[in-house]
């Protein structure tokens, strides 16, 4: 009799201690519990659920438990988004200006009037050559006659009021990361700078040089060291929207190659200006008063120096529209989104949910718009989803595998079902996933359409495993999370990839 109740108490803490969870008898279901009964994650936290096609259980360990998601988090984020704005919808960003049009010469200002575009000089698939942007832009002004500005081009990223766009919940040491640019209304280069550093002498600074975005404005402090042979890089970058000021360190081993350090960029808006300004120049329309950026404040800042004085600059009910140009689809967005991982794409779209919901999109509405447009599903987040940003970046993310099936499940009812699904990335193709499932045949890899998370600790997959005839309406839903696993990528991965592959294997119900 002792020997059925230790077996019985196993079995619910199995399933997160709860007396009434039923735990499916599958073969699946065996073989996921004895992995997850050995080292590395024994010691560590793991939550898995798969429900097949008609609602049957087919793994459930610990599906109720709360655990940091990662990028899963980016599930939520383009799935709420477009549901939301539509498959088809399109930012805008609008070229404007003040003043009149005389002869050809325009005498006021040209307001670039951002609306959120995350894709303006991007490098994924779906965003356009920044020639080919700038081009659209120039063909407008020429459209209106324009061949001189007598005053400046000023960048306007007031469509987002939040003065700090990185999230509160992101770790220091994200900051100045490329991964942890956080978006304004008006954007370049996914607000992110390229850095390139060159190891030094042995105990000395290492060398570096800006690569792209130029950044004539700002000013480096180089507090880096150069390293022993074979140490660890562990540069980093700080800068602020408070001033044009960036600091290097950490320290670079002095025997590693030429090295690009990926960072953020706080003035994107006056950036974009001073790029497009020079565009503009290199292609006869001359520029006779500079560029600059609108503060949220509504504030012209030709010099970023601080205490410069600031002129007031047009509000937008006193813009001329000369124009507007359109981003990609939104489902093209979100499939770089989700293939890519894209962090700076996922924080956008936060803030469109928030904006279409007719807030301020700054970070508290839109983790209130997250939790609103959940619950306008129906699905509701109490004690099974705390969504703090967009990204899955913040580690004040929580979300039980029960919840990410419930939210999968619920995609495949609605409209956006076809877009969404296709913005899933797939074993051995581009992105997250390119080198997972080396030694799958492709028929395999390509039923598996999931999102992968992964931060320091934690390894998430989600979403969906199709029949052998493709046939998405008969997909078995699942979500794997695993937290407070220390062991190396080389020893989890091939683990995950064991797990992934018994729910693959599963039958479309219990034994």
């Amino acid at each position: 009799m002792r020997k059925i109740t230790i077996l019985t108490t196993v079995a619910l803490l199995l399933v997160g201690g709860s007396a009434t969870a039923a735990i499916p008898r599958t073969e699946a279901q065996r073989t996921i519990e004895a992995i997850c009964a050995r080292e590395p994650l024994r010691s560590s936290l793991v939550g898995v659920l798969a429900i097949g096609p008609g609602g049957d259980t087919l793994v459930s360990v610990n599906p109720v438990r709360k655990l940091t998601p990662a990028s899963n988090v980016k599930l939520l984020t383009t799935g709420m988004a477009l549901h939301t704005l539509g498959a088809d919808y399109r930012f805008e960003t609008r070229l404007a200006y003040t003043g009149e049009i005389v002869d050809g010469t325009l005498t006021g200002d040209l307001y670039i009037v951002g609306g959120g575009d995350p894709t303006i000089g991007a490098r994924t698939d779906c965003a356009a050559a920044l020639s080919k942007t700038f081009g659209e832009w120039a063909a407008i002004l020429a459209k209106a006659g324009i061949t001189r500005i007598g005053g400046r081009v000023l960048g306007d990223p007031r469509f987002f009021s939040d003065p700090t766009p990185q999230n509160l919940g992101w770790t220091f040491d994200d900051l100045g990361a490329n991964y942890g640019a956080g978006p304004q209304g008006l954007n370049f280069f996914e607000n992110a700078q390229n850095i390139y550093v060159t190891p030094g002498t042995l105990g000395q600074k290492p060398g570096f040089r800006v690569q792209y975005p130029d950044t004539p404005w700002m000013r480096y402090a180089n507090h880096a060291v150069t390293g022993a042979a074979r140490s660890a890089n562990t540069l980093y970058y700080v800068n602020t929207a408070l001033a044009p000021f960036g600091e290097i360190a950490g320290s670079f081993p002095v025997d590693r190659r030429g090295y690009t350090l990926e960072c953020t960029n706080a003035y994107a808006a006056y950036t974009c200006a001073w790029y497009f300004r020079n565009y503009l120049e290199n292609n006869g329309v001359r520029v006779d008063g500079g560029w600059g950026d609108i503060t949220l404040q509504g504030e012209i800042r030709t010099d970023l120096t601080p205490g410069m004085p600031l002129s007031p600059a047009a509000s937008p009910e006193e813009f001329i529209l000369l124009g507007t140009a359109l981003s990609a689809p939104l489902s093209e967005i979100a499939r770089d989104t989700n293939c890519e991982s894209d962090n700076f794409y996922a924080e956008t779209l936060l803030r469109m949910v928030a904006w279409k919901a007719g807030l301020l999109a700054d970070q508290h509405a839109c983790r209130d718009a997250a939790e609103a447009t959940l619950r306008a599903m129906g699905l509701r987040p109490d004690n099974a989803c705390q969504q703090f940003d967009g990204s899955g970046l913040s580690r004040k993310n929580y979300v039980s595998p029960a919840f990410f099936v419930r939210f999968l499940r619920k995609m495949a009812t609605l409209p956006a079902w076809d877009a969404f699904l296709a913005s899933l990335p797939v074993p051995g193709g581009k992105g997250t996933l390119e080198f997972s499932f080396r030694d799958a045949p492709q028929e395999y890899k390509d039923r598996i359409h999931m999102k992968s998370g992964s931060m320091n600790g934690v390894r998430c997959y989600s979403g969906y495993i199709l029949p052998a005839d493709g046939d998405a309406s008969r997909a078995v839903t699942f979500s794997l999370m695993v937290n407070n696993c220390t062991a190396s990528s080389y020893i989890v991965g091939p683990i995950i990839e064991e797990i992934l592959a018994a729910i693959v294997d599963s039958g479309s119900s219990p034994e």
